[in-house]
């Protein structure tokens, strides 16, 4: 893949070696397994990652820094994903991150998200190594300028995509 380059530090691992504003991912999800999970798939790919366990602490992280992607679980106990939308919605965001909704959700529940805000839905439980690729990917062209209009995709672990969300 052109994008990515291979770093000394991880020489398995593609790494993502952009400007530091578009490194940073956000990982908001209940489960600390799901959190550890994640991180330990993205780090080793040049990412740094932040987590949240809940919407309140992910809407403080959002404010504080800037993000090239969030991965967003949907049902959490508390402020949830969708309040976690809701509230990147009323910011006024410079460069609005990626947002890829963690979730087992119905698809009714998947149904009802803005695709004006939502750029990809990752259907649990997922596989982490494509996931942290997706993410790479994304950020690298987040890297490039802003995101254009993007279709929801959904991904099924061990399938491949329904349709392929990075396009700008």
């Amino acid at each position: 893949m052109p994008w990515l380059t291979h770093g000394a530090a991880s020489p398995q691992y593609p790494r993502f070696m952009p400007n530091e504003s578009y490194r940073r991912v956000l990982v908001v999800d209940d489960d600390d397994d799901v959190r550890r999970l994640l991180s330990s798939a993205l780090g080793p790919r040049g990412l740094t990652v932040d987590t949240a366990a809940d919407g309140k602490d992910a809407i403080d992280l959002l404010r504080e820094n800037t993000y090239a992607v969030v991965l967003l679980d949907l049902l959490m106990p508390g402020i949830d994903g969708f309040g976690v939308i809701d509230a990147m919605k009323a910011e006024s965001m410079p460069s609005p991150p990626v947002v890829l909704v963690l979730t087992g959700a119905d698809r009714s529940v998947v149904d009802t998200l803005d695709p004006q805000r939502i750029h990809g839905v990752v259907r649990k439980p997922f596989d982490p190594e494509e996931l942290a690729a997706l993410v790479v990917a994304c950020s690298e062209i987040k890297s490039r300028g802003t995101f254009g209009t993007m279709a929801i995709a959904t991904m099924i672990s061990g399938a491949p995509f329904l349709a392929w969300l990075c396009r700008s």
